[in-house]
C-alpha cells in the first residue's frame, strides 16, 4: 500500500471489522475466520479443487502449480451476484489472506472489472487495491486483536497460529495498528 488512501478510511475499516464481529458474535480481539465472514455475506465460494475435471488438466495445473503459484483468488460475477473461487492448494494461512482481500472488495463495493485489460495484461486499479489490502488486514488483526497480542505478550508467532494468518501478517497489523506504541513497547 504505497499509495496514500482517502481521509477517514483506516477508522472505517476498523469499524467493519468490529461491526463483523459483533454481528457473529465474536469478540473485537479474537479471530475471525474468513470463510464464516463469506457465508454471513451470502457470498459464494468455490475451491479450485473442485474445478478439477471442469477445466483442462494444463489450465489447472497451471493454476495450482506450488512453484509459481500463479492464482490465489479472484471474485466473478454471475449477473450482479459475487462468487469467490479460491486456491485451496495454498496454505490455509494464504487463503485466509486471499479470502479476505476478496471479501474487501466486496464490503468497499468495488463495482466488477474485467480480469485483463485490452493489451490481455491484468487489469489493476491500484486505488481500489489499496483499499481491499488495508481492510483485509484489518478483518484479520483489528487494532483490538493486535493490541490484546502485545498485551499478552505472546510471541507474534503464536498468535499468527491463533488467527490462522502467516507472521509475516501478523507482524505487519502489529506494525501497522500502532499497538505497540500504544501498550508503550518499543521505547528507548
Amino acid at each position: 500500500m504505497s499509495e496514500k488512501l482517502r481521509r477517514g478510511f483506516k477508522a472505517e475499516a476498523e469499524r467493519y471489522a468490529g461491526e463483523f464481529r459483533e454481528e457473529l458474535g465474536i469478540r473485537p480481539s479474537h479471530p475471525l475466520d474468513m470463510f464464516l465472514l463469506a457465508g454471513h455475506l451470502a457470498i459464494p465460494t468455490l475451491a479450485l479443487s473442485q474445478l478439477q475435471g471442469e477445466v483442462s488438466d494444463l489450465n489447472y495445473q497451471c493454476l495450482t502449480n506450488e512453484t509459481t503459484k500463479q492464482f490465489f483468488a479472484v471474485t466473478l460475477f454471475v449477473g450482479s451476484r459475487r462468487h469467490i473461487v479460491f486456491n485451496d492448494n495454498v496454505a490455509p494461512t494464504r487463503q485466509q489472506s486471499d479470502m479476505a482481500h476478496e471479501l474487501s472488495h466486496a464490503i468497499l463495493g468495488h463495482p466488477a472489472s474485467e480480469l485483463t485489460d485490452a493489451s490481455g495484461g491484468r487489469h489493476y486499479n491500484k486505488t481500489l487495491e489499496d483499499e481491499a489490502a488495508c481492510l483485509s488486514g484489518v478483518l484479520l488483526v483489528p487494532k483490538a486483536a493486535a493490541i490484546a497480542v502485545v498485551a499478552s505478550n505472546k510471541h507474534p508467532l503464536v498468535a499468527a497460529n491463533e488467527f490462522n494468518i502467516s507472521l509475516q501478517m501478523m507482524t505487519m497489523r502489529l506494525n501497522q495498528s500502532g499497538a505497540k506504541r500504544i501498550m508503550g513497547y518499543g521505547r528507548a
